[in-house]
């Protein structure tokens, strides 16, 4: 029954494809910010990351204000946290903290374009995977042995640790877009393009568990540690389309068409 169920969705997804159709290959290149979900209490501040973005993206016209998309970026999410100087009662010295992780984003977005001249306005949405290639942590907060949390003071870097360490490798979220293209020659398209994400995974691993079970036990008020990524950026872009060929009916269908016409 299942695979009656995948044939006949296949079957109508072919026949709702266009006589002929675009096939858009581009790059994108820009800027984002990110944050996490944590609450910032207790005076902590929060200084937002900023960091390049650039990508690949291949887009599937499905008639000609609908397309798909799917994209190749990588971009860097971070964020620091500061802490004000009461909170190291032992030495009344500030500390600050930051993360910053490298990930492979792989979006599958639907665009939707209004207009019908050279200039478009475009709207995108859909889901994405994020797969963490690399990361750092400056100061990253340690449990003691006693059940406190400190952290270490100056600008001691760790690399960050992904499946049992520090931080969940794959990350998981939706975006939304907005922004307009413009026509190029025969096959080109320049296009601009502003973004809003919001991760559904909390960012951290196991070591979060260990930072609770410290921060339960500790008189210090440190933030506990739990969020998912946000984040906004703003690109620009070219990409070209290539028209596919036509779809040729069968002979049965052709014959059938003469009938009618008679």
């Amino acid at each position: 029954m299942k695979r009656q169920l995948l044939f006949l969705f296949f079957a109508l997804a072919g026949l709702a494809l266009p006589a002929y159709s675009q096939l858009g290959v581009g790059l994108r290149g820009g800027f984002g910010a990110s944050s996490t979900s944590q609450e910032v209490v207790n005076g902590m501040t929060r200084s937002i990351g900023v960091s390049p973005a650039f990508g690949l993206c291949v887009f599937y016209d499905l008639d000609l204000h609908f397309s798909g998309c799917l994209e190749f970026n990588y971009l860097t999410f971070s964020e620091n946290f500061s802490y004000s100087d009461f909170f190291d009662k032992s030495n009344g010295r500030s500390i600050t903290t930051g993360i910053k992780v490298g990930y492979l984003q792989i979006p599958l977005l639907g665009k939707v374009t209004f207009g019908e001249k050279k200039f478009k306005t475009m709207f995108t949405f859909g889901p994405y995977m994020g797969i963490g290639t690399s990361g750092s942590w400056i100061n990253p907060p340690q449990a003691s042995s006693n059940g406190s949390i400190f952290y270490f003071q100056g600008d001691t870097s760790v690399n960050a640790r992904f499946s049992k360490g520090d931080f969940r490798r794959i990350d998981l979220g939706g975006m939304i877009g907005f922004g307009g293209q413009y026509k190029v020659g025969t096959n080109g398209n320049i296009f601009f393009e502003g973004r809003l994400q919001l991760g559904f995974l909390n960012l951290y691993n196991d070591f979060e568990k260990k930072l609770i079970d410290a921060f339960s036990l500790s008189s210090n008020q440190y933030q506990k540690p739990g969020g998912s990524w946000r984040a906004a950026n703003i690109t620009v872009g070219y990409f070209h389309t290539f028209k596919l060929p036509k779809k040729k009916s069968s002979a049965s269908v052709k014959k059938a068409g003469k009938q009618k016409r008679k």
